[in-house]
């Protein structure tokens, strides 16, 4: 620096400075060449109108009037105490800026969040609901865990399991498959299908479309629509009902008969409903109203109370009677296991083939009275015989569940080549109750009674079997009894088929939440509200709820069952159960009787109030109020249901 310029250059710029931070003038100052900045009073000043948005007024109106062009106020959202609102005056108009919630909405947002990692540390955090049950587990790996469906990355696409962990989708960009139907893409537009083998048989493209052979090479064939569709049931003038199983299927010890006159024009074969097609004295010439017989061995199917109610029903929600022409028959056989049954060549006593003729008559029947014909609904009743411990019968879960699927997709081929038929007959079944009276404290095919009808869209399980009431073998059900199975297999077909309510599903649980000090358990409920009594059956321990540990009952370990919440019941624990605890409800216990039964069988005590507002009259004159049962199942930590 030198030289009186230069002097006086650096006094106007300390002037400048001085001017501009301590002066107490709210302006615009020129600093040189044009430049125009704000004193610190005016920034100041400037800053605090912005910030009078810190303020919170009542209205709009009052923020407005309250702040100057530019200025910022926030408004409490109304309605929504949780949420403040900033807005900007832009001349006198709010424009809307953002929204910040209260310290209280983001807690209430953090209770529905948990950041428990889980025993095996693979949860990132999970989302529950009001009543704190998970809603989805977002996993470490990245992968969506829903209470029946787990979505996972997998290499070029997702993946989608069911809540076992068993696959049944898979998109890609390099292909889909969404249970055995497979695609994949092409070098040019379309989609290509493939088997198993990676042969393509089908191809959709803008030029064709074909299922088959190429149309390149002859004979090109053309593949029908599917033979059966679900919930595409048409009236008929006569709807089948067929009760097929083992024993209790046929009215064992159901005596004697008690539905002996017809209220409605439900019909039957001349020769009844239990007469085979390939024995003396069956007769298909003609239909007869529809009632029971018998009064030693064999009585009271449950076909008739299933037909009866479904047209009490039907005229109920004012339909007419005549519309709803129900014929029932029941063909199985007692004693007999699900091989037993199925069609040939593994079933070698000739009852399917037997039933199927049975349809093959009647269809032929209706046809020369010039009636229509269909067949609606398949009941099942076996699983008792497959408990037998000797090896001689399959009571695999896998497998008994795959040779009772194949021998009513089979029956349907069937029918649907008999009858002409485009829809499939749904199949509505009991859950058997009888692994103790065969010295078994496991109940796995009852477990996978209730699985199909989870898995399978045409399964709906309609009631378990321990809360009928049994006969003096303690295995086989009383006349009324028989009755009322049918009855409860009635409003599952009715609400299923006739008032397409959506597929009957009983009282199930569909989610558990497993801690330290309790186990919360949450169901689906048909009706009403859950109840914890002896309405159903006699009181058991713990409401028939257990915990085994290792295999082994715990029996200290639940110390009391409660209601706790809407549609959910709490077991509160002595202490954290082992890691390879496994729940179940109405499984028994050892030691307890030899018996199937609502009094001294495996039962438990959980319902819904369904019954206060549905209740049936036998043909004995009594009133049953038709509460629905918890179904039995099991609960393992690792596996799930």
């Amino acid at each position: 620096m030198s030289g009186p310029s230069d002097l006086a250059r650096l006094t106007v710029t300390i002037d400048t400075a001085n001017e501009l931070l301590l002066s107490d003038k709210i302006k615009m100052m020129d600093v040189g060449g044009g430049v125009m900045r704000p004193t610190n009073a005016k920034a100041i000043s400037d800053l605090a109108a912005q910030m009078s948005g810190a303020m919170v007024y009542l209205s709009v109106a009052a923020g407005l009037a309250g702040t100057v062009a530019g200025g910022y106020f926030s408004v409490v959202a109304a309605g929504v105490e949780e949420y403040v609102i900033l807005y900007r005056n832009e001349a006198g108009t709010a424009l809307e800026i953002k929204r910040y919630p209260a310290a209280s909405a983001l807690a209430a947002m953090r209770e529905l969040i948990d950041f428990n990692n889980g025993e095996a540390g693979d949860i990132a955090c999970s989302f529950l609901d009001s009543n704190r049950f998970t809603l989805l587990k977002l996993m470490v790996d990245g992968a969506l865990d829903m209470l029946s469906a787990k979505l996972r990355n997998a290499g070029d696409g997702l993946e989608v399991s069911d809540a076992s962990g068993f696959l049944f989708a898979r998109l890609g960009a390099g292909g889909s498959d969404i249970n055995g139907w497979v695609t994949r893409p092409m070098d040019r537009p379309g989609t290509e299908y493939v088997d198993q083998y990676g042969f393509v048989f089908g191809r959709v493209d803008n030029n064709k479309a074909y299922f088959g052979p190429p149309p390149s090479l002859p004979p090109a064939p053309v593949i029908p629509l599917p033979v059966a569709v679900l919930d595409q049931q048409q009236r008929t003038d006569y709807k089948q009902v067929i009760e097929y199983g083992q024993s209790l299927s046929r009215g064992v010890s159901s005596i004697p008969a008690i539905s002996l006159t017809q209220p409605f024009a439900n019909v039957m074969l001349a020769s009844g409903v239990k007469l085979r097609s390939f024995e003396g004295g069956y007769d298909p010439s003609s239909f007869v109203p529809l009632v029971e017989s018998g009064t030693t061995g064999e009585g009271e199917t449950p076909v008739t109370g299933i037909c009866n109610g479904i047209t009490r029903r039907a005229v109920a929600a004012g339909e007419s009677a005549d519309k709803w022409v129900m014929v029932g028959t029941s063909p199985g056989r007692s004693g007999k296991s699900i091989e037993d049954l199925s069609p040939p060549p593994m079933g070698k006593n000739n009852d399917f083939v037997g039933m199927v003729k049975t349809i093959s008559d009647t269809a032929a029947l209706a046809a020369s009275l010039g009636k229509t014909y269909s067949v609606w609904a398949y009941s099942w009743d076996q699983g008792e015989t497959n408990y037998i411990s000797t090896g001689e019968f399959e009571n695999s879960p896998y497998q008994y569940m795959q040779y009772q699927l194949s021998l009513f997709d089979t029956l349907t081929e069937n029918i649907v080549g008999i009858t002409g038929q485009k829809f499939r007959p749904y199949l509505f079944t009991y859950q058997v109750a009888a692994h103790r009276k065969y010295g078994r404290d496991d109940m796995p095919i009852a477990l996978t009674q209730w699985r199909i009808s989870r898995q399978r869209a045409d399964v709906a399980l309609a009631v378990p079997c321990y809360i009928f009431p049994v006969a003096a073998d303690n295995l086989h059900l009383t006349n009324e009894g028989s009755w009322l199975m049918g009855e409860y297999k009635s409003r599952a077909i009715y609400e299923t088929m006739i008032r397409r309510h959506g597929k009957w599903r009983p009282l199930e649980p569909i989610g558990v939440d497993w801690k330290d000090d309790h186990v919360d358990i949450q169901f689906h409920v048909p009706r009403g509200e859950l109840v914890l009594d002896a309405a159903l059956a006699t009181l058991t321990p713990n409401f028939g709820f257990d915990i085994r540990e290792g295999g082994v009952l715990a029996s200290n370990l639940i110390t009391s069952v409660a209601i706790n919440a809407p549609g959910s019941v709490r077991l509160a624990l002595s202490r954290p159960a082992a890691a390879d605890a496994t729940l179940s409800y109405a499984r028994g216990r050892v030691g307890d009787a030899a018996h199937s039964g609502p009094a001294t069988g495996a039962r438990g005590n959980l319902r819904d109030t369904h019954g206060l507002y549905d209740t049936a009259v036998s043909p004995l004159g009594n009133t049953f109020a038709l509460h629905n049962p918890c179904v039995m199942f099991e609960y393992d930590r690792k596996t799930g249901f």
